[in-house]
């Protein structure tokens, strides 16, 4: 008897410790699953059962989205458990509303967001009477532990652009630079901007037959780019380019890992936290680290961020090895001293528009009208005008961008742009100076981020996913697979004219050489393979 007791005793006593995990550690954990680590020695490494970490690889997807969606990333080391909300499309709702008033810099208060929530409630369920639903005290509890918000402001008004923040904020980041022994290509702003990309001015689109035209300014017709560079200007990221269709059919047999742009789709053109994280891990970690080994530079880098709804939490976006982090502005201060947003952003779609009106002169003779050369643009003729535009940007105005933070050369004035001088082609389009200024103003508000109404947020989260297959703002049809030979005898002749050309050089001949080459390879290849089968036969 004595025994059984102690061997009662003995199992009591090696009974593991229960180990609560909080969302950061099941994030680590989800890092290292990935990486390929076994359940079996991360059971043993964060002392759990096997079962607990099998539970979290298959809750990944609740995880993640929660953390990327998380407002507060303190919520991320003090938070368990993700749970869903009984009314999904009201809590999309609400939350939704918050994070576009928090990106405006409108205080909420507790009060404020339950009035609120009343609002849309109500909207949502017009049928529902008073009691069906109280934003009571605890909702609102329940409500910020789902998001992860920790705390709400308690009064105030809203801000326009905040001097005061913004100064505390400069004086915060040069201690942080210093700090952290940062360099100027350490150093990284990130900015998103929307673009019209076939809008042109009324002026053109109007025939003589007509007063007015469709100007092209719709929804379908807006995409949103994203612009990253350091502070050094010597690093610059391909375009993030955010369209609302997966693959248009203007991309038809085309690689598109090889575009000059990163191409993103979202149902509405925007950007979001998934496509956010998946840059961030994907593609701006690993080219930043390539970039510092290019240069001898310790591998470690802050990437600067305003404060959009779009952003997950910067606990979320951090390199494995913790070298590469976030670091956000304060709200209302990214017209004062957000880099990208001193000119940049403007500079490159100017340079965008400039393009396209030169495109419209070059291809006017093609079409009968101009409604008809705008019809005619694709979604891929955007994409390389945009990444032409980028590339035209240099050194210099990145550099004068970090200015009003400190950082940029003292002798530059940040304010000052590259000129982008489009008088000719407006002058040979008959658009007036008045008619230019207009068009080229036309999207400055356009941030990337939506700011929706009441009715827009319901509409938006009541909507169902976008039909892949709607491809309808492509008029062209898929693109011929192009042979070997023929593009071959294209190179010939392409490198022939440019040989005759007082603006070749050296390294544009050579690359148009290697071109050709690589046609001819490809074309003896297709040919051996050819004979090898006929022989087989």
């Amino acid at each position: 008897m004595a025994s059984s007791s102690a061997s009662t005793s003995s199992k009591v006593a090696t009974k593991r410790k229960r180990n609560t995990l909080s969302i950061e550690t099941k994030l680590q954990i989800l890092k290292k699953i990935e990486k390929g680590s076994s359940l079996s020695s991360l059971a043993a490494e964060y002392g759990t059962g096997k079962s607990t970490i099998f539970d979290i690889k298959r809750s990944r997807e609740k995880i993640m989205k929660f953390a990327t969606e998380a407002v507060d990333e303190t919520s991320l080391k003090k938070r368990c458990i993700v749970r869903r909300a009984d009314d999904s499309t009201f809590d999309k709702a609400i939350h939704l509303w918050f994070l576009q008033e928090r990106h405006k810099g409108t205080p909420v208060s507790g009060v404020l967001l339950m009035e609120k929530a009343k609002i849309l409630y109500n909207e949502l369920n017009p049928e529902a009477s008073d009691e069906d639903f109280k934003a009571s005290s605890g909702w609102l509890h329940r409500f910020k532990g789902r998001h992860g918000i920790r705390q709400l402001s308690l009064q105030g008004e809203t801000l326009s652009a905040d001097n005061n923040a913004a100064e505390e904020f400069k004086a915060y980041f040069q201690e942080y630079v210093e700090e952290n022994n940062l360099t100027l290509s350490q150093i990284f702003n990130c900015d998103e901007t929307g673009l019209y990309w076939r809008l042109l001015p009324n002026k053109t689109l109007a025939d003589a037959s007509e007063k007015t035209a469709k100007n092209f300014k719709s929804p379908k017709d807006r995409v949103t780019l994203m612009a990253t560079a350091n502070a050094s200007g010597d690093c610059k990221l391909p375009l993030v380019f955010i369209h609302k269709s997966k693959k248009p059919r203007c991309f038809s047999g085309v690689n598109m890992s090889s575009l000059p742009v990163l191409y993103y789709s979202q149902k509405k053109g925007w950007m979001d936290t998934s496509i956010f994280t998946d840059w961030f891990h994907k593609h701006f970690v690993p080219q930043v680290k390539r970039y510092l080994q290019s240069k001898s530079i310790l591998e470690k880098a802050v990437l600067v961020l305003d404060n959009a709804p779009s952003h997950p939490a910067a606990s979320t976006l951090i390199s494995d090895d913790k070298n590469i982090k976030c670091l956000y502005l304060p709200p209302n201060v990214t017209s004062l001293i957000q880099p990208m947003d001193q000119g940049v952003l403007e500079n490159v779609k100017r340079r965008y528009k400039r393009q396209l009106l030169r495109k419209l002169l070059l291809g006017s003779a093609e079409h009968e009208s101009f409604i008809e050369f705008a019809k005619s643009l694709t979604i891929k003729d955007a994409v390389y005008i945009a990444a032409q535009s980028w590339n035209e940007i240099s050194s210099t105005p990145l550099q004068r961008s970090w200015n009003k933070l400190g950082l940029g050369p003292s002798s530059m004035n940040s304010s000052q742009e590259e000129p982008v001088d489009m008088s000719k082609d407006c002058e040979q389009l008959g658009i007036t100076e008045e008619e230019k200024n207009e068009w080229l103003a036309i999207d400055d508000g356009e941030t990337g981020v939506p700011n929706l109404t009441d009715e827009e947020i319901i509409a938006e989260v009541q909507e169902c996913e976008m039909d892949e297959h709607d491809n309808d703002e492509e008029i062209v049809s898929a693109n011929p697979v192009i042979k070997h030979e023929d593009a071959e005898k294209a190179f010939s002749t392409c490198l022939a004219w440019l040989e005759q050309q007082q603006e070749s050089t050296a390294m544009n001949l050579l690359l148009l050489s290697e071109l050709q080459s690589l046609a001819t390879k490809k074309k003896f290849r297709s040919l051996k393979q050819r004979k090898l089968c006929e022989y087989s036969i």
